[in-house]
C-alpha cells in the first residue's frame, strides 16, 4: 500500500482542508498544521487506508465529541476524506501546546531540564489531574486501553492531556470497536501472559495503569513492581506484574520482593493512599472494578495536596504534613543527587548588619551583691532569767575549756606516775566535761534560736542560688558568645560557598560534560538488548542518563549481566565523544541551583539560629531586669532575716558569724 499523499483532503461538510508544516510523526500516521490560520486544531493523517471498522470508530469518537472531553484529550473533532464523500483518511484534533510527555515530570533528571519549578506539591496536582482525566473518560464509557506513559501531555500547569485517542476501546451499538495495542509496564496481570491486545477491556484494566502512573508521580518514577528480587532467576517487570510482586507493598518479603535502594516507601502518603496502592497492585483487583477507581484517586490525592507543608531547610521541598521529618532532605542527603531543583540563592541575610544589632542592646551589668554580711543586727534580748544562765554558760564554757586544757598539760608534765598524779590529771576534765553538758534554763530557746538560724540559711541559699541563675548577668553573656561562634560558623560557610564557586569557573569542561550527559536519555538508547523493560528497571533504580550509569551500580539491578553492563557504558562513552566543549559558556544556573542546594542545609540552620538568638538577645537583657526588679527586695528581706537569726543565735555561742 502507497502512503496517502496529503492533499486532495476534505472534512466531513465537504470544506477542503489543507495541511500546513508537518509537527510530528508516529507509527499510524503524521501529524500536520490545519493552513491557513488555524492554530486550535493539528489533522492526524493515517499512513495506510483505514479498514471499515476503524473509520466507523473515528464516526462514532467524533459523533460522541463533547467539551469535557476537549478539555482533557486530544479528541477526535471531525473526521478528514480523500476527496468528497471519500473514505476516511485522518481526523481533526484540538492541538495542545506547551506540554511535556508525562515521564518528564516524574523522572528527577528529566523534571529539572523541562519542569525546573516543579516540587512535590506539583507532583501530586499531576497525579490528581490524571485521575480527572480519566475519570471523564470513563464517564461517558470509553476505555484507554493502551495506558502508557507516552500517551500522557502535561502543562506548566500540572494540567493533564490524553492523546492518541483513537486506539482507545469505544462501544456504540452493542458494537465494540477494541484497542489492539498495549505496553507491558503498564498491563495488568491478568492480561500479561495475552499475546493479542485486541480483547475486551474495562475500566478495571485501565485503572491499574492508572495505579501505576500516579505511583510513578509519587515516588520519583520508581515503578511500583521494579525492586530487588530475592530469587536466583530474573525478575523482569511484567513477570513481576503477573505475579502481584508489588515491591513497595507490605507484604513484598512474602514475593521475594523490596524496594530498590535510595527509594522512598509508602509511608511518605496518608495511610489512605497507601491502601489505595496496595488495593491496585494485590490480587484482591481482580475482582470486578476491585481497583481503586479514577474517583476514588482524586478524593485521595485532593485530600492530600491540602495536607501538604513546607520543609523548613529546603523551600522546594513539600511533603505530607503527617510525617515528622521531610523525606526529600533525607533522600538527597544519602544520595547525593538533587530531586528538586532550588529557586533560592545561598544567603538571604547580611550577616555583617544583622551584627550590628547585637552591640545596640545594651548589657544588664553585673548583678547587684546582696549578702547576710552587709546587714549588721543586733540580737534580740533574751528573757532575764535566760539572759543570766546564758551569761552563766558563756563563762561556764570558758572555765570548761581552762578545765580540760589544764587536764591535758597535766598528763604531759608528769613525768612519773601514780594514781594520786593520774586522778589528779582526771579531776580537771570531768569538771570541765560537767560544764558543757549539764543543762540550763536557756537550752529550749538556744534550740529554738538555732532552728531560725537553720531555716534563714536554708532559705537564703535557695533564694541566692535562684538570684545569681535569674538576675545575672551570665544568660546574656552566652547568648552574645552563642552568637559570635554563630557568626563565624556562617561566613565560614560562606568562605566555603565562594570556594566552591570558585571551583566551578575551574572546572567548566568536566560540567559542562556531565550537562551533556545528563542530557543522553536512557530513552534514546537503540541497543537491542535493552528493550523498554530493561529502560524502565533502570529509571526504578534512578538511572536516567548517560551519566548516571556505572558498571557497579547495573550489576546490582535484577537481571542484567556483565554483557548489558559492559554495553551500557559503551554507550555511555559514544556519548562522551560527541561532547564539544564550549570556552565561551560560564557556570550554568543549574549548576549553581545544585551548589545552593548541597550548602542550604549547613547554611539556613545556622542562619535561623542566628536571627532568633539576635531577637532573643533583647528579650534576655528584659527578662533579666524584671527578674532584679522583682526578686531584689525579697533576695534583700532573706539576707536580712538570716543575719538577724545568727545574730539572734549569736548570745549562745563564743565564735562570730555562722553563715
Amino acid at each position: 500500500m502507497n502512503q496517502i499523499p496529503p492533499h486532495n483532503l476534505f472534512d466531513s461538510r465537504g470544506n477542503p482542508v489543507v495541511l500546513g508544516k508537518k509537527i510530528g510523526s508516529g507509527g499510524e500516521g503524521d501529524v500536520y498544521e490545519i493552513a491557513p490560520h488555524r492554530m486550535d486544531v493539528l489533522a492526524k493523517i493515517y499512513h495506510k487506508p483505514l479498514t471499515d471498522e476503524r473509520q466507523e470508530k473515528l464516526r462514532v469518537m467524533v459523533s460522541g465529541c463533547n467539551d469535557e472531553l476537549k478539555e482533557f484529550s486530544a479528541w477526535p473533532l471531525d473526521l478528514i476524506h480523500t476527496g468528497k464523500n471519500g473514505h476516511v483518511c485522518g481526523f481533526v484534533m484540538p492541538r495542545i501546546t506547551d506540554c511535556e510527555p508525562i515521564h518528564k515530570v516524574y523522572g528527577p533528571s528529566h523534571r529539572k531540564e523541562a519542569f525546573p519549578n516543579a516540587d512535590w506539591k506539583f507532583l501530586v496536582r499531576t497525579a490528581k489531574n490524571l485521575a480527572a482525566a480519566f475519570y471523564i473518560i470513563h464517564k461517558y464509557g470509553y476505555v484507554i486501553g493502551d495506558v502508557n506513559e507516552g500517551n500522557i501531555l502535561v502543562t506548566k500547569k500540572a494540567c493533564v492531556r490524553l492523546i492518541d485517542c483513537d486506539s482507545f476501546q469505544v462501544q456504540a451499538h452493542d458494537r465494540i470497536y477494541h484497542c489492539e495495542v498495549g505496553v507491558p509496564q503498564f498491563t495488568p496481570p491478568e492480561l500479561q501472559k495475552s499475546r493479542n491486545f485486541k480483547m475486551l477491556r474495562t475500566q478495571n484494566h485501565d485503572n491499574f495503569g492508572l495505579a501505576i502512573l500516579i505511583f510513578l508521580l509519587l515516588f520519583m518514577g520508581r515503578h511500583p513492581f521494579s525492586g530487588v528480587y530475592k530469587g536466583k532467576d530474573d525478575m523482569p517487570i511484567e513477570r513481576a506484574i503477573a505475579e502481584y510482586r508489588f515491591a513497595f507493598g507490605r507484604n513484598a518479603a512474602l514475593k521475594a520482593m523490596s524496594p530498590p535502594p535510595n527509594a522512598v516507601g509508602l509511608s511518605i502518603v496518608p495511610g489512605e493512599v497507601a491502601s489505595l496502592f496496595e488495593q491496585a497492585f494485590t490480587e484482591s483487583a481482580l475482582q470486578s472494578w476491585g481497583r481503586p477507581t479514577a474517583n476514588d484517586w482524586w478524593n485521595v490525592l485532593d485530600a492530600l495536596e491540602k495536607r501538604l507543608k513546607k520543609c523548613s531547610t529546603e523551600s522546594m521541598h513539600t511533603y505530607y504534613s503527617g510525617l515528622a521529618a521531610c523525606p526529600w532532605c533525607g533522600l538527597e542527603n544519602t544520595t547525593g543527587i538533587l530531586l528538586f531543583l532550588s529557586s533560592d540563592s545561598i544567603s538571604r541575610i547580611d550577616v555583617g548588619t544583622e551584627w550590628q544589632k547585637v552591640p545596640a542592646v545594651k548589657p544588664p551589668g553585673p548583678i547587684p551583691v546582696i549578702s547576710p554580711r552587709k546587714y549588721h543586727c543586733a540580737p534580740a534580748p533574751l528573757p532575764s532569767g535566760v539572759a543570766r544562765m546564758a551569761s552563766f554558760r558563756k563563762f561556764g564554757k570558758i572555765l570548761a575549756i581552762i578545765f580540760l586544757v589544764a587536764s591535758v598539760l597535766l598528763l604531759f608534765l608528769w613525768s612519773e606516775w601514780d594514781l594520786l598524779k593520774i586522778l589528779a590529771s582526771i579531776v580537771p576534765a570531768v569538771i570541765g566535761a560537767l560544764l558543757l553538758v549539764i543543762p540550763g534554763k536557756d537550752t529550749a530557746e538556744k534550740k529554738r534560736r538555732k532552728k531560725v538560724f537553720e531555716d534563714a540559711k536554708y532559705s537564703w541559699k535557695l533564694w541566692e542560688k535562684k538570684w545569681i541563675a535569674e538576675a545575672g548577668d551570665a544568660g546574656f553573656t552566652s547568648q552574645v558568645n552563642a552568637l559570635n561562634t554563630l557568626r563565624a560558623q556562617y561566613e565560614a560557610i560562606e568562605k566555603d560557598y565562594q570556594k566552591a564557586l570558585d571551583d566551578l569557573q575551574n572546572t567548566t569542561k568536566e560540567r559542562q560534560q556531565k550537562k551533556f550527559l545528563e542530557n543522553c536519555y536512557i530513552e534514546n538508547c537503540t541497543s537491542p538488548r535493552l528493550g523498554e523493560n530493561r529502560k524502565a528497571a533502570l529509571r526504578s533504580f534512578g538511572i536516567e542518563t548517560a551519566a548516571d550509569i556505572d558498571m557497579h551500580t547495573i550489576m546490582g539491578i535484577p537481571g542484567f549481566d556483565t554483557a548489558i553492563a559492559n554495553e551500557l557504558v559503551a554507550w555511555r562513552k559514544r556519548q562522551e565523544q560527541l561532547f564539544v566543549y564550549d570556552d565561551k559558556k560560564g557556570v550554568s544556573p543549574s549548576d549553581v541551583q545544585n551548589l545552593i542546594h548541597t550548602f542550604q542545609p549547613r547554611i539556613r540552620p545556622v542562619e535561623r539560629e542566628f536571627l532568633l538568638g539576635v531577637e532573643n538577645l533583647h528579650a534576655i537583657q528584659q527578662k533579666i531586669l524584671r527578674n532584679r526588679a522583682k526578686f531584689q527586695p525579697v533576695i534583700e528581706k532573706s539576707a536580712r532575716d538570716l543575719a538577724q537569726a545568727e545574730a539572734n543565735f549569736s548570745v549562745f555561742t563564743l565564735t562570730g558569724s555562722r553563715f
